[in-house]
């Protein structure tokens, strides 16, 4: 607490009211009469995207106030009159930059409104930060929030849904802002829940600022969802189907009131979907061959959900409330045969056939509060508060029958298992910036509480009913605190920017279990922690030119264990496999350092070096209690490095096309210290590669085609990922004055996007490979009603009311 009061004091003594940088002029006509109601419009000179808007006066005279430091381009719009474009030109701090009178040629017979519509790139590249624009691309109509991360730049989504970007694990997700307290199984589940049709952009940050949460050594991925800015009452609807195997449909509805004072938003979606997915397995444990292949058909139905109101109270103030949430009532049937024998021989010993059958229930829902400070002097305040429940419950089935060949012997076992899960999560945060000893000074600090509690029942199904298994069944109680702070300081100096800072977090954590057998380890029973760690940041960017830039930056990041990891008793997978988890697991520390070239603010490319210590991923061992089993478990092995180039670059080819191409490729060298590991080093070269390009054809008709293909990649610490890809294409027809849209797509269409994986040990050869249903037929129909224009107010301040507030 200390720091951030001393923090938050020292950000208010450097307070000063000096102007940010602004824009001034005038309109006329050709004949040197002053134009009042014109749009003047400042936009970004790297992506054309909108800095801040204004209207001309009575007199036509204009003035833009707050912006920051950059290289812009004034637009000029007005009914009856030809569309004025000026050159670029650079804003640096305190500069009041008066342009060259505009005289606007008039256009005869022109009627109508005027509407100012810019397209966003589909990929824009900053320092540290990759933003892929969902909205921009037609293939990715009927997608999921997991298979478009997929098809995002250097991001790579393995067959067990773990997420990594340019080769790197450790990603922390976060949504509108706020970080996600789930993992595995059930962020996957969330993001499956979540459509293309509710989300905006991804961001997908490589080295955070002192700003962010010290969570993710490989950074963070911020999915932003869909936030109308237009005035008045509008809204969007939009339907769609999907199929392959099984039928899969959507359908979602946005509605938003916004005037000068109040906003009000809402939107809706609804997924129902059926899914085929395959795998085998041929593992040799201790001269025994088991072959396994099984096939698992789901059926889930999501609903998710957002409301709120911004109250716009002045110039300066903002309060706002949201409530969001997303539901899931689904399940699924595994059905698999195990063949065992003899290694090398073809004569089975006997056989498994076995069957999962899963129900899954899921319930989330947020409520936040939130406050928002801006001025004309660049002070800005933004203030959180929420809170979050997840209710996860999870019933399976698992009835397993052994024959053996030659034999009228059967053996039955079967078991049934209930697994609820409920998370509760709060959190108070603030942000300040203001400027301060030439440059910006920002501060905050940020204060969470995270409560779970896991209940495992494990029951033995006999004729005379079932009977709960107190060897295995639990109750696994996790409550974790963090406490931060942060400073973090950016200057311009010249052709240099300078960015530093330095987050600290104090941790305390406490894992309780409660079992029906009593532990001798009391270790095992309550495992508490608390620690203090700091993680400095700094980027530096050189502007050589107007086109080179250089910017090299570096952040120390924290992967903290999940709760259900930390979890000491076993979840069984099926007969012969469990997951176990391991109370010890200590967190992992990463430093990343990265250079990045920008040319003609187009073309980029980057080197990176990473480090993870005390790094911890999954291993595969053989069973104790179980003869001819395994368990996977999560360990702290060793150390990870990553040492990887990436490149990317929009190219446009004409008026008509535009591509896109990314290319990533590394070097992964992980280390380990454990015995069971055969090889105490395992050095993979891996890479990716993303494309994507559109053709416009006449009559509002656009092409697409997209692809990614990712070289060999490494799961754990010895699964080795073979190559896969996949391609898309995709067409879109607008009608109905633009306001209509339909889509049609094909998702992989060469069906290339299967898996293929192997892991040896001193224990155990696994050979594995697997698929889903990838190749998909899907079309979408968008339909936007109300007020789609893009109205903007002259505000005297120079606030910028329109801006997306991040909430």
């Amino acid at each position: 607490m200390k720091i951030l009061v001393s923090s938050l004091v020292l950000c208010f003594s450097f307070s000063c009211y000096s102007q940010l940088a602004s824009v001034s002029g005038a309109v006329s006509t050709a004949t040197n009469q002053p134009l009042e109601f014109v749009n003047i419009i400042v936009l970004s000179s790297i992506d054309s995207t909108m800095a801040k808007a204004a209207v001309t006066d009575a007199t036509g005279n204009y003035s833009l106030d707050n912006l920051s430091d950059g290289e812009y381009f004034v637009k000029c719009m007005m009914l009856g009159f030809e569309e004025w474009n000026s050159e670029k030109f650079s804003l640096v701090e305190n500069e009041n930059k008066v342009l060259q009178p505009i005289k606007l040629l008039e256009v005869s017979g022109q009627t109508g409104t005027v509407e100012y519509v810019y397209k966003k790139p589909l990929v824009q590249v900053e320092a540290g930060k990759t933003i892929f624009n969902v909205e921009g691309t037609i293939n990715s109509a009927g997608l999921n929030a997991m298979e478009l991360l997929r098809k995002a730049p250097g991001v790579m989504v393995d067959n067990n849904d773990n997420i990594s970007v340019k080769g790197r694990s450790g990603i922390i997700v976060y949504i509108d802002g706020k970080l996600t307290p789930l993992d595995g199984n059930a962020l996957a589940a969330l993001l499956k829940s979540m459509q293309s049709s509710d989300i905006e952009s991804i961001e997908i940050i490589s080295n955070p600022s002192a700003k962010y949460d010290a969570a993710g050594s490989a950074g963070i991925i911020n999915i932003k969802l869909k936030k109308n800015k237009n005035f008045g009452t509008n809204g969007n609807i939009q339907l769609g189907y999907a199929v392959q195997i099984y039928s899969k449909y959507n359908g979602s509805i946005n509605l938003n009131n916004r005037n000068e004072k109040w906003n009000f938003f809402g939107n809706y979606s609804y997924n129902d979907q059926k899914t085929w997915g395959w795998m085998d397995l041929d593992r040799t444990q201790s001269s025994i061959r088991y072959n396994q292949t099984t096939v698992n058909v789901g059926e889930s139905k999501f609903h998710n959900f957002k409301a709120g109101a911004d109250h716009y109270l002045n110039d300066r103030n903002t309060i706002g409330v949201m409530i969001s949430g997303n539901t899931e009532d689904g399940g699924s049937i595994g059905t698999s045969y195990t063949g065992i024998a003899n290694e090398g021989s073809d004569v089975l010993n006997k056989e498994l056939q076995a069957r999962n059958i899963t129900t899954n229930t899921r319930m989330n829902i947020n409520a936040n509060l939130n406050y928002h400070f801006s001025d004309t002097t660049g002070r800005d305040l933004m203030i959180d508060f929420d809170h979050g429940r997840f209710d996860i419950n999870s019933l399976s089935f698992q009835p397993n029958t052994y024959t053996y060949p030659n034999s009228d012997s059967i053996e039955i076992s079967n078991f049934r298992n209930n697994t609820p899960v409920l998370i509760q999560i709060s959190s108070v945060k603030a942000d300040y910036e203001q400027k301060a000893l030439g440059g910006k000074l920002g501060a905050g600090f940020k204060s969470s509480y995270v409560s779970t509690e896991n209940i495992y029942n494990f029951y033995a199904v006999l004729p005379a009913g079932d009977m709960l298994d107190s060897l295995t069944s639990n109750n696994f109680n996790y409550t974790e605190n963090i406490n931060a702070a942060y400073l973090n300081y950016n200057r311009q100096i010249k052709k240099l920017s300078v960015q530093a800072g330095v987050r600290a977090e104090q941790t305390n954590s406490e894992g309780k279990l409660k079992s029906f057998t009593i532990l001798t380890d009391e270790d095992r029973r309550d495992v508490k922690r608390s620690y203090l760690n700091f993680f400095p940041s700094a980027a530096l960017t050189y502007n050589h030119n107007d086109t080179n830039q250089f910017t090299l930056t570096y952040s120390r990041r924290i992967d903290r264990p999940s709760y259900q990891d930390l979890n000491p008793f076993e979840f069984k997978m099926d007969e012969l496999s469990y997951q176990a988890g391991n109370p010890f697991l200590q967190p992992q520390y990463g430093n990343i350092l990265e250079l990045t070239h920008t040319y003609m603010f187009a073309l980029n490319t980057s080197l990176t070096y990473s480090l993870n210590q005390d790094y911890f991923t999954n291993i595969l061992d053989t069973s104790t209690t179980k003869a001819g089993g395994s368990f996977i478990q999560m360990q702290n092995i060793g150390y990870e490095e990553w040492m990887g180039f990436n490149i990317s670059s929009p190219i446009p080819v004409g008026k008509k096309i535009n591509l896109f191409l990314n290319a990533n490729a590394g070097r992964k060298r992980i280390h380990s210290d454990l015995p069971i590991i055969s090889e105490s080093e395992l050095i993979v070269w891996s890479y990716s590669f993303f494309g994507q390009g559109s053709l416009s054809l006449p009559k509002n008709v656009t092409l697409e085609v997209s692809g990614w293909y990712s070289g060999p990649s490494v799961w754990g610490a010895t699964f080795v990922n073979q190559p896969m890809g996949s391609m898309d294409i995709a067409a879109k027809k607008e009608f109905w004055k633009g306001n209509a849209s339909l889509r049609l797509a094909l998702g992989d269409v060469f069906y290339t996007a299967q898996w293929t994986s192997r892991s040896v040990s001193n224990s155990i050869d696994m050979r594995a490979r697997g698929g889903w249903e990838s190749r998909q037929f899907r079309v979408s129909f968008s339909y936007n009603f109300g007020n789609q224009q893009m109205r903007v107010r002259d505000r005297k301040s120079g606030a910028d009311d329109l801006k997306n507030r991040v909430k």
